[in-house]
Formats: structure tokens, sequence, C-alpha cells
């Protein structure tokens, strides 16, 4: 065990580690995402705008801090992140249904969303 990272209140559905590996971000059922530098072992920042579970969360390959959340049945939202100064949002997207999943594609600088209820489907988003 290297360590344990705590901030979440309810269950964490999301991780994935940003392409140089100096920050981790979580989703969580409690609609937060947490930015987390290991060698804290505290989050360093927390958004809080989705309003339902937090389950996509993925960093973009070719822009630095870029960070993709996606939330679930009740918010339907893509928030798209500058985590690289002050935390800023870049952009939204209310896709109409769950988003369950968020991968960046670097050749084509697109961003696929997984969706569940209500449209159960994959959408291709160009960046």
């Amino acid at each position: 065990l290297v360590a344990t990272l705590s901030g979440h209140t309810q269950e964490v559905c999301g991780l994935t580690w940003s392409p140089d590996g100096k920050m981790l971000a979580s989703g969580g059922n409690d609609n937060t995402v947490y930015l987390w530098d290991p060698a804290q072992l505290r989050p360093v920042q927390s958004i809080s705008e989705h309003q339902s579970a937090v389950k996509a969360v993925s960093w973009c390959p070719w822009q630095r801090g870029v960070l993709a959340t996606g939330g679930g049945t009740v918010d339907r939202t893509i928030r798209i992140w500058n985590t690289q100064t002050a935390l800023s949002q870049m952009h939204h997207i209310d896709t109409g249904s769950q988003v369950s999943s968020l991968v960046w594609n670097s050749d084509y600088k697109e961003l696929v969303s997984g969706h569940g209820f209500s449209q159960n489907q994959l959408t291709v988003w160009k960046f």
C-alpha cells in the first residue's frame, strides 16, 4: 500500500491519471470531481457543478490540463475544464442522457461519450 486518498462522501465511480502522471482525477456518486496531487494526499481542487454522479472523467491527451467530466441521469452534461491555473469551465454540453464514459481520440481531436439511460449510445464530439 502506497497511500489512501480520502475526500469523497460516497462511492468513487471514475478515475484517470493526467497524461504526465502528476494529477489524478476522481468522480463520485457525491456529484463531485476531485483533482489530487499524489504528493499531497489530499484534493487540491474540486468540481461540484454536476447534478448527479460523475462516472466519466478523462484528461485531454493533446492539451495540458484539460479535463472532461460527465454527469449521470439527472445531470446528462459533459463539462470541459481548464485545470492549469484557476479552475474554469471551458464548455458544457447537455447530452440528453446519462454520461457513463468519456474517451479522447488524439488523432482526430475528438471526444467520444458513452451513454446510459435514456439513449444507450455512443456519441462522437469534435473538440
